[in-house]
């Protein structure tokens, strides 16, 4: 993946910034935020080299149609929450 697309419905929390950034730095890969005016161009250009990230169903939706990655604050918030969970429970364990 070459860039990360965010287009927010509510504003962005410390959480998903610091994915943000973590997935940015995995991939080498930059972030753009665009506005929902330029959500609908950008999909409809998709590029399949990159990760389209939105809290809108409609938009993540068309995004999947035209064969982009796409993932929702919502989901990569509990994804974060799951790992730290396994995380602590691998600390408490030793």
């Amino acid at each position: 993946m070459k860039e990360i697309i965010v287009c927010l419905k509510n504003r962005e929390d410390d959480m998903l910034s610091k994915q943000l950034s973590m997935l940015s730095e995995r991939h080498h890969a930059g972030v753009r935020r665009i506005s929902f005016t330029e959500a609908e161009s950008c999909i409809d250009t998709g590029d399949g080299d990159a990760m389209f990230i939105s809290d809108d169903e409609a938009l993540l939706e068309k995004a999947r149609s035209k064969g982009m990655a796409v993932n929702s604050p919502q989901k990569m918030k509990e994804s974060y929450q799951k790992a730290m969970e396994m995380l602590g429970g691998m600390i408490g364990r030793k």
